[in-house]
């Protein structure tokens, strides 16, 4: 079997003392970062000997070539960056200045007693306030650019055209289709539970479209609620003034 070959130290001028190669017997870099260590270890692989060490991992095949096709995400309507160029200009740069973060902000961690079932496949499902009712069936899509309201829900919600304000942008759905809106409707919501909850006023994009969901909560609300989102543990969780809040999937929604 070929061995590694061990280079010369390298030279130690102007080198970061915090990093130190194993390989190099030198600082300057991490084992781990180590490209020639990472070529070598490569080319052992392609000749076979490295093979009795990767059958009880799992590989990870990669693609030769470009990609031949695209599928998108839903994307589009006016959402937080509005839908004039002037104001996604102005979304653009707002993005870039710097806020002060809370001086006393929980700490969020997900924990290994956590995960009921560690191998599952499910969506994140979670149950929601919109005004004043319970809403079921909300898928949680960091994918999604939008928050949307299916229009079953929407007449369940008892609201009317009157609470709908037109729009002219449309959505582009997963498989690139358009969708048109009937409207926007602005809702407060309210997530968690008591004492750990968070309210917000969320625009909804309101499509008539069949679905196995009521509602779609993207990244404008995800992220206006500071959400940290792990579909492993099937929770989202949210700082709130009485410590961290958390909303779990409900494994028999999911499916």
């Amino acid at each position: 079997m070929g061995l590694l070959q061990q280079p010369h130290p390298m030279k130690a001028t102007c080198r970061d003392q915090s990093k130190y190669c194993r390989f190099h017997r030198d600082y300057g870099h991490d084992t781990e970062d180590c490209h020639d260590l990472r070529n070598q270890i490569e080319a052992l692989i392609r000749r076979g000997h490295l093979g009795h060490y990767l059958k009880s991992r799992e590989v990870t095949p990669r693609p030769k070539g470009p990609p031949e096709r695209q599928i998108n995400v839903i994307s589009g309507g006016p959402t937080a960056d509005g839908s004039s160029t002037a104001a996604r200009k102005a979304y653009a740069r707002s993005t870039l200045e710097k806020h002060t973060r809370p001086e006393h902000e929980p700490k969020i961690t997900f924990g290994v007693g956590e995960v009921e079932r560690s191998h599952h496949i499910d969506a994140l499902v979670i149950s929601i306030q919109i005004t004043n009712a319970q809403v079921k069936r909300v898928m949680v899509d960091t994918g999604s650019s939008a928050d949307v309201l299916y229009f079953d829900a929407f007449n369940r919600l008892d609201l009317t055209q009157g609470d709908l304000t037109p729009v002219a942008s449309t959505l582009i759905g997963f498989t690139g289709d358009s969708i048109s809106l009937l409207g926007t409707t602005m809702l407060p919501i309210t997530i968690g539970e008591e004492p750990r909850v968070k309210m917000v006023m969320t625009t909804f994009m309101v499509v008539d479209l069949p679905s196995a969901y009521n509602v779609i909560l993207g990244r404008p609300t995800l992220n206006k609620i500071q959400a940290v989102v792990s579909t492993y543990h099937r929770t989202i969780k949210f700082p709130t003034l009485a410590g961290v809040g958390e909303a779990r999937s409900d494994p028999r929604e999911s499916k």
